[in-house]
């Protein structure tokens, strides 16, 4: 009986790890969305710093003559917190080398749905390295972006305080940018600026306008040509 609970953990594994490697040849031969492996929705929801497309991107940079079986075990479940999700998983690691020869470590869960295996989770060092300077270039951008937004909020709040009726006009959000398909009018300095200008900006905008900020000089931008 305990022979027989064995060979059935040996077949999962076995089965498993002959669905990652059709999934890797698949990532070599994709040349389009039509072509490219498919991953588990519900793995890219849990974790979404990287997605289908980043990981069979990068599980294609590794020479697969290469690949040495590291470990394997089966899961009952995987990640941890709030993107725990219990299951029947294989969790699989390999050791490699990329076309430079540079050693690489990858690793890669599948989950087992209605009798079929679909890529959970892949991560390795390229993938890994990869996601970091994602996350570095976002913070340097958010801190690129939280001063423009400080000096945007301070003009305008010299411009409502001398003429609250602009009041109903509010600052940018982040992602609307100044653009010549988004200003409405010219740069002007805050204490320069008249309610009858801007009153009639807006009139040329389908939707309320919205301040933006260029050095030390406020413009008006129509958000609807933005997203148009």
């Amino acid at each position: 009986m305990l022979g027989g609970c064995n060979d059935g953990k040996q077949n999962t594994l076995d089965d498993a790890q002959a669905f990652l490697g059709l999934w890797f040849e698949q990532a070599v031969a994709a040349d389009s969305a039509i072509s490219a492996p498919t991953c588990h929705g519900y793995g890219e929801l849990m974790f979404p710093s990287a997605s289908c497309e980043d990981m069979y991107g990068h599980a294609r940079l590794i020479n697969p003559a290469s690949r040495t079986l590291d470990r394997i075990n089966a899961l009952d479940c995987f990640g941890s917190g709030s993107q725990r999700v219990c299951g029947d998983f294989v969790e699989i690691w390999y050791r490699g080398a990329d076309a430079s020869g540079r050693e690489i470590k990858e690793g890669a869960v599948v989950k087992r749905d209605d009798g079929k295996f679909r890529l959970y989770w892949y991560r390795s060092d390229l993938l890994f390295t990869t996601l970091e300077l994602r996350a570095e270039q976002a913070e340097r951008m958010a801190e690129t972006l939280e001063p423009q937004q400080s000096t945007l909020q301070s003009l305008y709040n010299l411009v409502v305080s001398a003429h609250p009726e602009l009041y109903q006009y509010a600052p940018c959000l982040e992602d609307i940018r100044v653009s010549s398909s988004t200003m409405i009018g010219a740069l002007v300095r805050p204490e320069h600026i008249q309610p009858n200008d801007i009153q009639q900006r807006a009139a040329n905008c389908s939707i309320d306008i919205c301040f933006a900020a260029v050095g030390q000089k406020l413009t008006t931008l129509c958000p609807r040509q933005h997203h148009e």
